[in-house]
């Protein structure tokens, strides 16, 4: 049964693709399987798995051969950092980390050239590292609830985001209002300012 479903998804790929919005990919487009379904799958027939309440403390490295992956959902686990394998996944388009234990932004992100779609919201982040910059293709940033403080100047070089989501971090009317000026085809989602320096 299970290889009708990925002859399916091959005919649907072929004929449909993702369908976006701009171009941004829209997970149900595409049959997101769950890891248990997918471990004895051939890795050209699998393009989105979810890892959703798995409570993991880390990422299987079963997963590495799934290289042409283009959707990962790892939210509402416990992970505190991403394997170095994950460089390889340079079809990437969508990466959910919500809702997990990470303490620092994950690194390999910045090598992650294709991806559109960044959810790290819920997590314990500080700051973002200058290298966000070489994820050239990213459209949506969503980083709400964590305790970020600024962000990187290399971000006003990242023409193409149209959405940063920055719910649950207050930030001072001139932050606000100096990235907004910076960067002005996209959609920035502030709580209210605070009286607050930053």
């Amino acid at each position: 049964m299970i290889k009708k479903q990925f002859a399916l998804i091959l005919i649907l790929w072929s004929s449909l693709g993702f369908a976006s919005t701009g171009s941004v990919l829209h997970a149900q487009d595409v049959k997101i399987y769950e890891w248990e379904e997918v471990k004895g799958a051939s890795p050209d027939t699998i393009f989105a798995i979810s890892f959703e309440k798995n409570k993991l403390t880390e990422v299987p490295s079963e997963l590495a051969k799934f290289s042409n992956i283009k959707h990962l959902n790892f939210a509402k686990n416990k992970l505190t950092e991403l394997p170095s394998f994950l460089k390889e996944f340079d079809s990437l388009r969508i990466l959910n980390l919500e809702r997990n234990k990470f303490s620092k932004f994950p690194i390999e992100i910045c090598q992650f050239k294709a991806l559109r779609e960044l959810l790290i919201g819920s997590n314990d982040i500080a700051s973002l590292p200058d290298c966000i910059e070489y994820v050239s293709n990213l459209e949506i940033l969503d980083l709400y609830d964590n305790p970020i403080g600024g962000l990187p100047q290399s971000m006003m070089r990242m023409k193409n985001l149209q959405k940063i989501d920055f719910t649950g971090i207050r930030f001072s009317k001139v932050f606000q209002k100096q990235w907004t000026e910076q960067l002005p085809n996209t959609e920035l989602i502030f709580d209210s300012p605070c009286d607050c320096m930053n």
